[in-house]
């Protein structure tokens, strides 16, 4: 057994901002006990819509084609397939988990870090926003809660690549907890190779992810 604050600790997001989003609920409930009384119809179109973000990758990414035979395909090699909406965050305290080790918390103290938020809106300022093409590192799979979802990675720490943030900390979040827009940011960011970036391939998962956001966004908390 862990001692109890290290168990607490076992449930913690990598960043400060999915922390907060996931205390939200608790939060509000406190406030308004009535708040945890469900509409079990708005939930289940919001939960329609997160299952159609989450699925988008699996449907809609292709697969290698004869543009792949040159491709060194590096399984930590990542690819931003539309402008993203960054927002700065801040680091959760030490982790103990498996992929967490000390060389790794003491690069990351000196880089800045950024949690994908949302693709790039028009009022999302230039100095905010991670341009198509970025090329990332996937460093770690960052929330312990992920063992709970099929291996399903629920939020990811990448190493920007390339362009104004090049060496900065890049937090997604890819499945799960996360609301639509942070889920839809998430669909956005994939592996990279020749097939994935295609136009046609931003272009169908921006319409579809757009369709879900729109659909269930009104019933998000």
């Amino acid at each position: 057994m862990y001692p109890a604050e290290r168990a607490w600790d076992a449930h913690r997001a990598f960043s400060v901002a999915v922390d907060q989003m996931r205390q939200g609920e608790q939060v509000v409930a406190l406030i308004n006990p009535g708040a945890h009384q469900v509409d079990h119809a708005a939930s289940s179109t919001w939960l329609s819509a997160r299952l159609s973000i989450g699925e988008l990758p699996r449907v809609l990414l292709p697969h290698c084609d004869v543009r792949c035979e040159d491709e060194p395909h590096d399984p930590n090699d990542f690819v931003v397939l539309a402008d993203l909406a960054l927002d700065e965050t801040t680091l959760r305290r030490t982790s103990w988990w498996e992929s967490w080790t000390d060389s790794l918390q003491r690069d990351l103290r000196g880089a800045r870090l950024w949690y994908a938020g949302s693709p790039a809106l028009l009022d999302t300022p230039p100095s905010r926003q991670l341009r198509t093409g970025t090329r990332l590192t996937r460093v770690a799979a960052t929330d312990p809660y992920w063992v709970h979802y099929d291996t399903v990675e629920q939020e990811t720490l990448y190493r920007i690549e390339a362009g104004p943030h090049e060496g900065d900390a890049l937090i997604v979040a890819s499945f799960g907890l996360s609301p639509l827009l942070p889920g839809l940011a998430g669909a956005l960011i994939a592996p990279n190779h020749a097939p994935a970036r295609d136009v046609e391939v931003a272009i169908r998962l921006l319409t579809a992810g757009w369709a879900a956001v729109e659909r269930g966004l009104p019933f998000e908390e």
